[in-house]
């Protein structure tokens, strides 16, 4: 890990660069102007390829060629690096709580310490179907059954016998990460349906004229995460709309048409639910909005991905690879990085961090902060140095 002393940064520019991979150019320390993204660490990811980069929790997960995974927490120190299952074993999005990592894999779940001991290995049995939600003791995840698609509640702790503490008929596949709050279960399944249901399983939404079966229908199908949290159920169909439904009733608070299907999961944060339309770009929505069919914000056609966001600023992704700061407001660029490398990217909302973190075309792990003031003294980093730039 290669870890400065003094804040580094990397230029910015408003203008685009060309993409460019090797060795990054660090300058002697001089005066950081506003608008500008400082490294606050790099590491080396340690893989010739990223397959996935996680962040949960506080760690930073990147899975590797034959199943190799590697572990690093927030500082860039490296917790671990192993291979999980065999090679060509297919890995789930991992699970982490204070002492342990829970890696799926097929039809098992494999614990191993925050330091990469190997702990357990829990056999379901049946396959596997979505990502999974981790509380205490207890994984909830879409599983496959001969009767069809299920929920599961599945125990990390039960010394014999079945592991699925109970399984409840999904009314299709549950592909997508199921999500807890309050106590709640919410769902989707590939039908376009939404379920919510408490830890015994037990519908919660109660029928209605429009739900008559308790249940909340689209009219498409639901191929990317469901999120949740006190202002609603975000909902991304298929149907071309985006939905925020009450908690505990579902009744339709709002309902965003986007004009062509939604196939990737919303982003809420404090005030703002964001969502990323093909053909639109980033969709900046109210997330108390009152309007049945509210009219977005902003939308920016440059933005792919939210990475983070605080007061005044979203973070982004841009579609050239670059990173971009946008005004909250407005979704106007405010400033850009110089270089476009970024491999992958994760989303870490934190109303109180705004730190970022990328992998770079040459395998670079980053831990990067925007500086939106001047007065800060550190070192320039500027675009990678080429083959060509040395020549």
């Amino acid at each position: 890990m290669k870890y400065y002393p003094l804040i580094l940064t990397l230029l910015t520019t408003a203008l685009l660069a060309g993409c460019r991979s090797g060795k990054t150019e660090v300058r002697a320390p001089e005066l950081v102007p506003a608008g500008s993204f400082v490294q606050n660490w790099s590491s080396d990811v340690g893989f010739k390829k990223v397959n996935d980069f996680y962040f949960v929790s506080d760690l930073l997960i990147v899975y590797g060629e034959n199943n190799m995974v590697a572990a690093f927490d927030t500082a860039g120190g490296l917790k671990f690096r192993m291979q999980i299952g065999d090679r060509g074993d297919k890995l789930g999005m991992p699970m982490v709580q204070v002492d342990r990592v829970i890696i799926p894999r097929a039809s098992v779940l494999e614990i191993v310490s925050r330091e990469g001991i190997r702990r357990k290995t829990v056999d379901l049995e049946r396959p596997i179907r979505s990502p999974g939600v981790i509380v205490d003791n207890f994984v909830y995840a879409g599983v496959d059954s001969e009767t069809g698609g299920r929920i599961a509640q599945i125990s990390l702790t039960k010394p014999v016998g079945d592991p699925a503490i109970w399984t409840r008929i999904a009314r299709g596949a549950v592909r997508t990460q199921p999500q807890l709050f309050e106590n709640v279960i919410y769902f989707a399944n590939d039908n376009g349906e939404v379920i919510a249901v408490t830890n015994d399983p037990i519908l919660l939404w109660p029928p209605s004229e429009e739900m008559k079966s308790g249940v909340f229908k689209t009219d498409g199908k639901i191929i990317a995460s469901i999120r949740v949290d006190e202002a609603g159920v975000y909902i991304p169909s298929t149907d071309s709309k985006l939905y925020c439904v009450d908690v505990v009733n579902a009744k339709i608070r709002w309902e965003y048409f986007a004009g062509r299907p939604v196939t990737t999961s919303p982003v809420p944060t404090t005030d703002t639910v964001y969502i990323y339309i093909e053909g639109t770009g980033m969709v900046a929505i109210d997330k108390k909005s009152t309007p049945r069919y509210p009219t977005p914000r902003w939308a920016n056609p440059d933005a792919l991905k939210i990475l983070a966001d605080d007061s005044k600023l979203v973070y982004v992704l841009t579609k050239s690879g670059h990173i971009a700061a946008l005004d909250k407001n407005t979704g106007e660029q405010r400033f850009i990085t110089e270089r476009n490398d970024f491999a992958h990217t994760v989303a870490h909302i934190n109303p109180n961090n705004n730190t970022l973190f990328a992998i770079t075309e040459d395998m670079e792990l980053l831990s990067i902060t925007p500086v939106s003031r001047a007065g800060v003294i550190g070192r320039l980093v500027v675009a990678p140095v080429t083959r060509d730039d040395l020549n």
